[in-house]
């Protein structure tokens, strides 16, 4: 069992709380989890914008979690797609 398989005590519900697990989970190098985490939190983050229209501050704030949370998406795709063409030609 790896320390992250216990960490959620219950379901994330805000985008915040998605995002932050979505940051613990590449951290600890669960990648597929972590984009599945980040994923979330943007679908959270526009659910929650469409849910404060007149908020001006709060659609600022989830607009950049849902901006760092496909920038995160994006990297780890990079990362897992990755392959060192030097190593494989010997």
């Amino acid at each position: 069992m790896k320390p992250a398989d216990n960490i959620v005590e219950k379901t994330p519900e805000s985008a915040a709380e998605w995002y932050g697990f979505g940051v613990f989970l590449r951290m600890n190098g669960r990648f597929g989890e972590a984009i599945n985490a980040f994923m979330e939190a943007a679908d959270a983050a526009e659910k929650e914008i469409r849910g404060c229209p007149d908020d001006v501050e709060k659609i600022k704030a989830l607009e950049e979690i849902r901006s760092k949370a496909f920038a995160s998406v994006d990297l780890l795709k990079e990362i897992n797609g990755f392959v060192n063409k030097d190593l494989m030609n010997p």
